[in-house]
């Protein structure tokens, strides 16, 4: 047989909604908690407002460059970045605010607000809990910083933003400053020490040429030296070397201090100032229920979608039967027993009436006269099928097809009573070479075309009595004697006694219960019928039923 495909995926709107319909409570249940989620959070929200300000950041150094500065010359957003959001900055800004007594959007560039601020010592903690409130972030991956701040008031969001912009150009200046001054007093204090050097070298240099110059005196005035004129010593033209050196050196040294004269530090600018914000911060009152029921409604969707997914019953009996080897031949309720008169029960007759219907073309096109139903599985799956092969029994008499119901299920004798039959002797009996098949066969009254052979008094050991030869020579009989036989088994994957009796049908009819039956259940059961060559027909959706009381 081909591979059986048991997809339990949930395809379309209707399966979808019949999802839903199945877990209602798990959806409903899920969108309230999320309602009530998103409500408490409204609740726990409190006012906060968000204020900011834009400041560009520029190359520290901007004219009058000297290579020998140590200071950036380029721009690090990233490191800017850090900088803003410091501590120290925090801070400054927080001395700012301290200074003024009524801080402004103006105040901050007062000489007096930055000499008093500068005195002002700001809790450590403090700026720390307001560094929590300060978020800066790059512009588009331009030179210009965004940065915002929270607080409890729109005025003191306002200026804390235009605050720490202030304080982190402030601390931009000042590192500038400092750098360009410390490269000042490294370059005056090479200058002093090369002068003083040159100082020492000038007096040896003195020394030297003096010493020179007696060499070259003769001994007595009288009488004129006949020596050549003396070589200047090595020593002298060293020194001589080594001053010009040095006057060389400084001479840069002067340059470079008149370049760090010429600098223009220019650290950047607040290109827009911080606004008072008109509402709190943060998302509308109304988003929070909002969020939370979409997310509750989310929640429970997914898991009534997980919960059927995960259910291994058959769901969709006309999508997934089909595709398990169980072509549907009817829909039927499997706790009613139709009358053997019509009339009784008009919903009955008419579902066993097409089900026999599609039943007998498909046997008769095969030439077939036996007919095995069995259920999948459970115990009160057997009484669904024992109804459902006498429904078939009493449909197919009725249109006059002389029919035998053979109800095998040994474990099971009860359902002969709505049949209006004995079980003193049956089909044990006959196994058991106690009775002859025409003692036991009963014709049902006020239906002349339907007999029934009941499970019979002896029911011990039940399989192995099917496995004898007199169940083969029984059903031969009846193809001679009957149209139609319907063999009545238990449950297929509870019990060997429909695999036992299967060689000797021709087809067989499995009833299945969707929500009821597993899907694996029928695939086995297909499967081992398949196996020992026999043909499933199709199978009849039946209508669960409870389960019935022990006996």
């Amino acid at each position: 047989m081909a591979d059986v495909k048991t997809s339990d995926a949930v395809v379309g709107l209707d399966e979808s909604l019949m999802v839903m319909r199945r877990h209602w409570k798990v959806l409903v249940g899920a969108t309230a908690v999320g309602l009530l989620l998103g409500i408490a959070s409204l609740l726990a929200q409190s006012d906060s407002f968000s204020s900011d300000s834009l400041v560009e950041v520029r190359p520290l150094i901007s004219q009058g460059d000297s290579p020998n500065l140590d200071v950036t010359r380029q721009v690090n957003t990233t490191t800017e970045q850090s900088i803003a959001s410091s501590q120290r900055v925090v801070e400054r800004a927080l001395a700012l605010l301290a200074a003024g007594a009524e801080p402004s959007l103006t105040n901050f560039d007062d000489p007096a607000i930055n000499e008093q601020a500068a005195e002002i010592v700001v809790d450590g903690e403090e700026a720390r809990r307001v560094q929590q409130q300060i978020t800066v972030t790059v512009e588009d991956q331009a030179e210009v910083l965004r940065i915002e701040a929270e607080a409890g008031s729109a005025a003191r969001a306002q200026d804390l933003a235009q605050a720490v912009a202030h304080a982190y150009l402030d601390f931009r200046e000042e590192a500038a400053t400092s750098a360009t001054s410390v490269a000042r007093d490294r370059l005056l204090e090479r200058e002093q020490q090369l002068l003083a050097e040159l100082d020492i070298i000038a007096g040896n240099i003195v020394d030297q040429e003096q010493a020179l110059a007696n060499a070259a005196q003769p001994l007595d005035p009288a009488f004129p030296s006949i020596l050549a004129p003396q070589v200047r010593p090595a020593a002298l033209r060293s020194l001589e070397a080594e001053e010009i050196a040095k006057r060389t050196n400084l001479q840069g040294i002067g340059s470079r201090l008149a370049n760090i004269d010429a600098i223009t530090i220019n650290v950047g600018e607040i290109l827009d100032d911080a606004d008072l914000p008109a509402r709190p911060a943060g998302v509308p009152a109304v988003v929070g229920p909002l969020a939370g029921l979409l997310l509750g409604l989310g929640v429970g969707v997914g898991t009534a979608f997980a919960l059927d997914r995960s259910d291994a019953t058959v769901r969709d009996a006309l999508n997934e039967l089909p595709a398990m080897g169980a072509d549907i031949l009817g829909f039927s309720p499997a706790n009613n027993l139709i009358a053997v008169t019509e009339g009784t029960n008009l919903q009955v007759d008419d579902a066993y009436r097409r089900t026999q219907a599609a039943l007998l073309f498909k046997m008769d096109r095969a030439d077939q006269q036996v007919v095995l139903v069995a259920g999948t599985n459970d115990i009160h799956r057997s009484e669904a099928a024992a109804m459902a092969a006498a429904n078939l029994a009493v449909a197919a008499a009725r249109v006059g097809r002389k029919t035998l119901l053979v109800l095998a299920d040994l474990r099971d004798p009860g359902i002969h009573e709505r049949l209006d039959v004995t079980n003193h002797k049956g089909l044990s009996e006959v196994i058991a070479g106690k009775a002859g098949v025409t003692e036991v066969t009963q014709a049902v009254p006020e239906l002349t075309s339907l007999f029934v052979i009941t499970p019979g008094a002896d029911l011990t050991q039940p399989t192995r009595l099917l496995q004898s030869s007199n169940v083969g020579r029984l059903l031969e009989k009846s193809r001679s004697n009957y149209e139609l036989v319907v063999v009545a088994a238990p449950a297929l994957t509870d019990y060997a006694d429909a695999v036992v009796l299967a060689p000797m049908c021709d087809t067989a009819i499995l009833i299945v219960e969707p929500t009821q039956t597993r899907r694996a259940d029928v695939v086995s059961s297909v499967r081992q019928l398949t196996a020992v060559g026999l043909e499933v027909a199709g199978s009849i959706v039946a209508q669960p039923i409870a389960p019935k009381a022990n006996r």
